[in-house]
Formats: structure tokens, sequence, C-alpha cells
């Protein structure tokens, strides 16, 4: 439930905190005082539209903040993971501020969240419904999903649409590889041509950086040996070797060591420079005896870097690439195989998909028409109670996309089905059904919402419900009626209620009066909580106005007694 709503510099309103009770709470005041901003400050932390025009003139900042107790751990699950924080407890404090510049900012807990993550919280945790949502009432497909919602066969039509999307996707295919056969078969013989020719080549990752460096050495194969054999005879095969001229300066060294021992140090460089000459004349020697000049060699690395030279021209810069792109086209290949390379594939995979989707919308007629069943006798009985004694009410039920034979064999669809919803409804005795739109008043299609939300409310979880103005279009006559169900529908979900009846405003668990008033050339609209004597003069104003009699106090004191009479007999 929401416990407290705090606003502060929203619109009119200059700093306000309304404590919630847990049933019907309803807001009155005179029209124009401002009774909307609430609706509007609620909406605004749930996600709503918002400008910087809500911004109080003079103020730099709106803010808004409400505090919600949730025990329902199911509610608790699903805004963990919405906003993708596991420390939630069952207390949550949702905070919004918008600037001047238009700029907002979202809390969750003191945690940052985004608008689109509020938005979606908002709608798990209340419904609103506005003053005019009784315009809605008249179209059909809003009539099929209140039908849906109250037979909870709304995961059903979620499914079918996904069936449904699914043919309309393979559809799409089956089309494009119908119009492009020829372009998709030239696509499959191009990618099988160029896998082909790479896959021939048998590439191999750095083979060309490998292939090049060979090539040097075999281009330049005789520098290469005379080069080495020479170096290798300077250093120890020559009669003037340095090998050997080395050591005859090792020798004379050692000759006069013992004469000045500091000449020792200079001996042993020599000794260990005789050493890493040795070793480099034996690598040289070994170089020389292994090197192995192979004219066919060269020709064979001539022969592959021109294949991967042509490669390089077709596919990639570097072998790498050429391999890249050798699995790229293998994928698209893949992927046109699979996802139905000829139409009759296609055409086989929607065979099977359209007998699925036959099946899901035969069930979802089938639930529809007992959810009508059950809903039809619920809505009469509410209609006798708000006033149309002699009115019928049926929800009917036609699937224009069938074939007109009936045969399922030969059927079209859109996402929610094959079947239209329409609200029939006959207000007086001796007139037929005819659909809603065709027939009812504003009054009535008023009491017909009304009579749908109160069934509704059964069967919907959403712990708080909104009603903005519900009583629009409806006599004073039927406030008690109205006030009687809303007080019925508390008994499960926390309610809100903006109301200009006095008759609906009697049945309120806690009443608040707003009030619009003028200080300092300054408009504000207050909050007022109303008990006892308050709230008495205030069911009175509702009845009468400004020029209310003691008579006019002893009816408000009657109704608001009658209505908690009523209340206690309920509960």
């Amino acid at each position: 439930m929401l416990q407290e709503l705090y606003i502060t510099n929203f619109v009119l309103i200059d700093r306000v905190t309304i404590k919630l009770c847990e049933r019907l709470n309803v807001f009155s005041g005179a029209t124009g005082v401002g009774k909307s901003l609430v609706i509007g400050a609620l909406n605004f932390i749930l996600g709503g539209r918002a400008t910087s025009d809500v911004v109080r003139s003079g103020k730099d900042e709106a803010t808004v903040i409400g505090k919600f107790s949730i025990t329902d751990r199911n509610f608790l699950q699903q805004i963990k993971k919405i906003s993708d924080n596991n420390t939630i407890e069952e207390e949550l404090l949702i905070q919004r501020s918008i600037d001047t510049n238009g700029r907002s900012r979202c809390r969750l807990n003191d945690v940052p969240i985004t608008v689109s993550m509020l938005k979606e919280i908002g709608e798990t945790l209340v419904s609103i419904h506005g003053q005019h949502e009784h315009e809605t009432l008249l179209h059909g497909a809003n009539q099929l999903y209140i039908l849906d919602d109250f037979g909870g066969i709304s995961p059903l039509r979620e499914d079918f649409a996904g069936v449904y999307q699914q043919i309309t996707e393979k559809t799409r295919l089956r089309e494009t590889l119908k119009n492009n056969q020829q372009e998709r078969r030239q696509k499959v013989d191009l990618y099988a041509f160029q896998i082909d020719e790479i896959d021939k080549a048998q590439l191999k990752a750095g083979e060309g950086e490998e292939l090049e460096k060979e090539r040097g050495i075999l281009s330049n194969a005789e520098k290469i040996y005379s080069t080495v054999t020479s170096c290798y005879s300077q250093i120890y095969e020559s009669s003037d070797a340095v090998v050997e001229r080395l050591k005859s300066v090792i020798r004379e060294l050692q000759s006069v060591v013992k004469l000045d021992d500091t000449l020792q140090k200079i001996s042993n460089d020599c000794s260990q420079s005789l050493y890493q000459i040795e070793d480099t004349a034996f690598s040289l020697g070994k170089y020389r005896d292994a090197f192995n000049y192979d004219p066919q060699r060269l020709e064979y690395i001539e022969e592959r870097l021109n294949i991967i030279r042509k490669l390089r021209s077709k596919y990639g810069n570097t072998v790498e690439e050429i391999l890249s792109y050798r699995d790229e086209i293998a994928s698209k290949l893949k992927q046109l195989s699979e996802e139905g390379s000829t139409v009759e594939h296609a055409d086989e995979e929607l065979r099977i998909l359209s007998d699925l989707l036959k099946q899901k919308g035969e069930k979802l007629t089938q639930k529809r028409l007992s959810t009508a069943d059950k809903l039809t006798p619920l809505i009469n009985k509410e209609l006798h109670e708000l006033g149309i004694p002699h009115g019928r009410f049926c929800v009917q039920i036609t699937s224009p996309f069938l074939h007109e034979s009936g045969n399922t064999d030969d059927f079209h669809a859109n996402s929610y089905g094959f079947d239209q919803v329409d609200f029939l409804i006959s207000p007086n005795p001796g007139e037929d059904l005819k659909p809603l739109r065709k027939i009812a008043s504003g009054g009535e299609i008023s009491r017909v919402m009304l009579a749908l939300k109160h069934q509704l409310a059964k069967v919907d979880k959403t712990p708080v419900l909104v009603f903005d103005e519900i009583d629009a279009n409806i006599g004073g006559r039927m406030g008690e009626v109205i006030g009687e169900k809303l007080s019925s529908i508390a008994r499960s979900h926390q309610v809100i209620c903006i109301t200009h009846l006095p008759q609906i405003a009697s049945y309120a668990d806690e009443q608040w009066k707003v009030n619009k008033q003028v200080k300092n050339g300054k408009t504000f609209s207050t909050i007022e909580n109303l008990s006892g004597e308050s709230r008495l003069e205030e069911i009175a104003d509702m009845i009468r106005g400004s020029e209310k009699t003691d008579i006019t106090r002893k009816q408000a004191q009657e109704m608001l007694r009658d209505a908690k009479r009523k209340a206690k007999s309920k509960d």
C-alpha cells in the first residue's frame, strides 16, 4: 500500500504530507481547487510524463516522494528484478524530482534508477483509472482486453501473439525467398565457390610472413653462403685466423703475468673472448654445412605466394583476414540453409506454425466464451444495482477471421486471436441488444465501466487502485451505490478516489479536503485531513454548498452513519 505521499513545489502545492490508510481514501473539494494535482503527483512518481511546467512558480525544483509498504513476496521479486536491486525490503521509498530546465531525477530507496524502470515499477504497484477512461470502453480491442483480464486469459493471448509474430516473420521470409530466389541461389553458389577456393589453398595463420622470409633467404643463397664461408675461414680455418692469433696473444700475456699480476684479468678476458669466438666459428660452420639451396623450393614458394596474393586481392589484406572472411561466409551459407533455403521448406515451416496457431486460437476462443458466460450475469447484477433495473448486458464473441463456412483450416488472424469482442447492452425494456458504442449514454457507459471495474478488481493483483472522478456523468442518486462498491473494492485493495459526490465521500475510511487560497498574491492548494466535525461540515458542503443548514448537517450525519453501518455489515 501507499503509506505516505510527500509533495513539494508541485504546481499549486507548496508543501504537504498525506498519510493514507490501507482501505478507501477520498479527496474532495470544490471544482478547480486542485484535487487532480494529487493524482498528478502520484502519476509523476510512477514514471508518468512530466515537464518543467509542474515546478511551482518561483521555485527551482518540484519533488514528490511516495512511501510504499509491500508485503507480497511476488511483487517484491518483480521490483527487485526491474530495479536490479536485491537489497530491497518491504518498505519502498520512491522519489522523483524535476527542475526548471526539465531535468528529472529518480531514486528508489535512495538508489538512482531510470524513468523507464520507475514506470515499470509504477505499473506494478498502482493502477490509475482516469475520469475519461470510460471513452476507451467503446473500442472493441479494449473490450477484448477487459474480458481477457477478467478471465486471466492474457498469458494465453500473449502466447498466441508470439506464434502469430513467428508466422508474420516466416511469411515475410518466404516472400523474400520467392521474390529473390535467383539472387539467393547466386549467393549460395558464390559463397560455396569462395569457401572452396579458400579451402583448397589450405592457408595457415602467419604463413605469408614465413614464406616471404624464406624466399628472401633463398633468393640470396649464393651471397649468404659465400659470406658465411669467408667469415668462418677468417675466424677459424686460415693460417692467420682470428682464433689462432688470439691464442698467440693469450700465450704471450701468460708469459708476463707472473711479472705483473695485474695482467691476469686481461689475460682471462682474452681467454673468455676466445671461447665466444670459437662458439661463433662453430655456429658458422654448422650453418654452412646445413645450408641447402633448392631451386625447386624457391619455385614452390613463389607459386604459393602468388596464390596468397590472389586471395588477398579478393578476400582480405592478410591470411588471417582471408580465413576470417571464410568463416563469415560459411556462417551466412549455413543461415541461408537453416532459415529455409527453398520456398518449399518455408511453406512446411508455415504449415507447422499455422497448425500451432490454430490450436492456440481455438483454445483462446473457448476460454473467452466461458469467461463471457461468467461475466455476463455479474455485470447484469451490477447494472441493476447501479440504477439500470431492466438493463441487459451481453458479451458477443465472433470470429470474423475464420472462413464463412466455419472451417478453421482456412483462417486469418491478428495478434490477439481469431475473435472480435463486442459488449452489447439494452438499457431499456423492449430494446434489442446493441453495441455499447451505438446505444449507451455517457452516464450508462460510466456505470458499465464501474460495473466492470468492480468485477475486475476481484482478479486484479495491483495493490493500489486510483479512481479519478469516477462519478463523472453520474448523478447523486447513484452515488451511494458507487460508494458502496468502492468500499467493497477497498476490502482487497487500497483505493484512492477523487469525487464531488457526498454519497461516495461518506464511505471513505479517510477523507481529505483540497482547498485553494491566495496569500501575499500567490495561489496555494492545501490538503486537510478531515475527521469528526470537520468531515461532517465537508459532507454538508458537498450536499448543499455554503448555504448548508442544520438540516443539511443532519443529512450529512445520517449519510456517514449509514455508510459506516453498510460497510461494517460487509466486513
